[in-house]
């Protein structure tokens, strides 16, 4: 990275300071993290390579990673979409790329249809869908895969969660290894801190209000491509289900030997996915 333009700062948005980094010169692409509550490290270095040919814009969610917190202690999808918007303004953009990953696909998304003429392309990885079905879907495709074991564990960690919040890194470790196609991933992944608060709030919000069924139409005039891995907790032909047939001038690549995790597990399919996508 020593040749290429690198930044981290906070910017104040609406009163409050969003944690950023900004590599590389170019076409700008907008990170959008996943959890809800985790973080842009999520991203990082697996991403790195792009800066060659694109400035990459990461930015930790209202609460996440090193992002100041709600002052009313409120997270929802709509101060998500409101927070982008702003983003967008101060960095003086017409036109966002955007990278959603997991919940920030569905914020990718989100956003797009709230604001169509604001977005030039989109690319999603670890895509959920375009209704709370999805997200209901991908938590019953995970109860699916648990061990009876890891279940038991998991039971008292949600238990201890009400008053100890330390036990979601505890239940996320429990979790990791079925978000990915082979373990050793695991070790590449870099150690992201999560937000209990925002994971809960921003998860009732989505199973209350999540549905841009209406709104699909404004997303026809928008390049879309989803990168799903082969072994995903949501599967493609899950997402064909949940996405494409929804917004069919999407597209989909499957990534095979790949779990959820794609960005971290097969970071160059990826990298040449993200490259001539947004090129």
């Amino acid at each position: 990275m020593k040749d290429l333009e690198y930044s981290e700062k906070y910017i104040n948005i609406n009163g409050s300071n969003f944690y950023m980094t900004c590599v590389g010169e170019g076409e700008p692409i907008v990170f959008l993290h996943g959890g809800p509550g985790s973080e842009h490290r999520f991203f990082l270095p697996h991403i790195l390579p792009l800066a060659k040919d694109f400035k990459l814009i990461l930015y930790d969610q209202r609460g996440c990673g090193k992002s100041e917190g709600s002052k009313q202690h409120n997270y929802s999808m709509a101060d998500e979409v409101n927070t982008l918007e702003l983003l967008r303004e101060k960095l003086g953009y017409d036109k966002l790329n955007l990278f959603g990953e997991s919940w920030g696909s569905m914020l990718s998304l989100l956003y797009a249809t709230t604001y169509p003429d604001r977005v030039n392309k989109i690319l999603l990885t670890a895509a959920i869908g375009v209704t709370k079905e999805g997200f209901e879907t991908f938590g019953r495709e995970v109860e699916k895969k648990l061990s009876k074991e890891a279940k038991d564990k998991l039971a008292k960690l949600e238990v201890r969660l009400k008053t100890d919040h330390s036990a979601l890194d505890q239940i996320f470790n429990i979790l990791d290894p079925y978000y990915v196609y082979n373990t050793e991933a695991l070790n590449r992944k870099e150690e992201t801190i999560n937000n209990h608060v925002v994971n809960e709030m921003i998860g009732k919000d989505i199973l209350n209000n999540f549905d841009l069924s209406p709104k699909l139409d404004l997303l026809s005039n928008i390049p879309i491509l989803v990168a799903q891995g082969s072994h995903d907790i949501l599967t493609p032909a899950l997402i064909e289900d949940l996405l494409i047939k929804s917004i069919p001038h999407a597209r989909i690549v499957e990534i095979d030997n790949c779990g959820h995790w794609t960005v971290v597990e097969c970071p160059e399919k990826m990298i040449e996915i993200t490259r001539e996508f947004f090129s």
